[in-house]
């Protein structure tokens, strides 16, 4: 694997230890802790866009981003506390669907509460809400990006790998939202070698969860979920593609463009949830 192309994401976590990508666990609230794993993707993919982009990371050194967001989004060693902010301010404005008033309620209790495991405060965010809320986070500080996807319901394992591999040279990262469809991957601590990763690693069912691509290596995917890296079996998630359950399923990717660009994006989102409908309709 790129050795480069992991470490963009390398983030200085709690009590000094390392961390990969966001982890939703660091919002102060339960319920965007529930629910904000979009809005981590989002961050981690604007920070991947940086690290490849000097373009990109010199409009955010001179855009009006507070210091401590540029700092998530440009510098080699960000902290978690940094990176919280980033994750916070897209989750502001991203949002999910949240359940009132179960989103107030569970914010006033303990984390560990078996409540939590019982009744959902928040149904998470949909593929066309992360487009929208990542381009208007972009579009406050002046910065103009769009997100080019595709549904992945009954998608072939080749054409998902070549999606993949492009998101990966154009913008670093590859956001992929695993819907009713469920697989798994194996988390394991940064540093480890790829083997040692598989032996050791820990398994974790992804159902109804956004996460990071980073890397490809053979039939692998390196992606981070929970602030931890990760190996998805691509065969695994292709197989778990071929199902009704995949409706909403997708890749994206984001990517510097005119604000003209941005806004047809946004407008042209819907187009997204209905072509995964369209493939899930016709098993195609």
């Amino acid at each position: 694997m790129n050795i480069a192309r992991a470490r963009q994401l390398q983030i200085i976590g709690p009590d000094r230890k390392p961390c990969y990508g966001g982890d939703q666990r660091w919002f102060s609230s339960n319920t965007k802790a529930a629910g904000g794993c979009g809005s981590v993707a989002g961050a981690n993919a604007l920070r991947s866009l940086a690290m490849v982009d000097p373009s990109f990371k010199d409009q955010i050194k001179s855009s009006a981003i507070p210091s401590a967001v540029k700092d998530a989004l440009c510098s080699k060693d960000p902290d978690h506390d940094s990176f919280s902010l980033l994750m916070t301010g897209i989750y502001e404005t991203m949002g999910s669907f949240e359940i009132f008033p179960l989103n107030r309620i569970y914010d006033r209790i303990d984390r560990s509460a078996k409540a939590f495991t019982r009744l959902k405060s928040t149904f998470g965010l949909s593929n066309v809400g992360f487009i929208i809320g990542i381009i208007r986070f972009a579009r406050k500080f002046s910065l103009d990006i769009a997100v080019k996807s595709c549904p992945t319901a009954f998608m072939s394992k080749e054409k998902a790998l070549a999606f993949i591999r492009e998101g990966l040279a154009a913008s670093g990262s590859v956001v992929m939202l695993t819907c009713r469809n469920r697989h798994n991957a194996r988390l394991f601590d940064p540093g480890c070698d790829l083997e040692k990763r598989l032996v050791d690693g820990k398994d974790a069912a992804i159902k109804g969860h956004y996460t990071t691509i980073t890397d490809v290596d053979g039939d692998r995917l390196l992606i981070t979920t929970w602030g931890k890296p990760a190996v998805v079996d691509l065969n695994e998630l292709a197989g778990s593609w071929k199902s009704v359950k995949a409706y909403e399923s997708c890749l994206m990717y984001i990517y510097p463009c005119t604000r003209k660009e941005a806004t047809s994006c946004m407008l042209g989102s819907w187009k997204l949830f209905m072509a995964g409908i369209g493939h899930t309709l016709t098993r195609s």
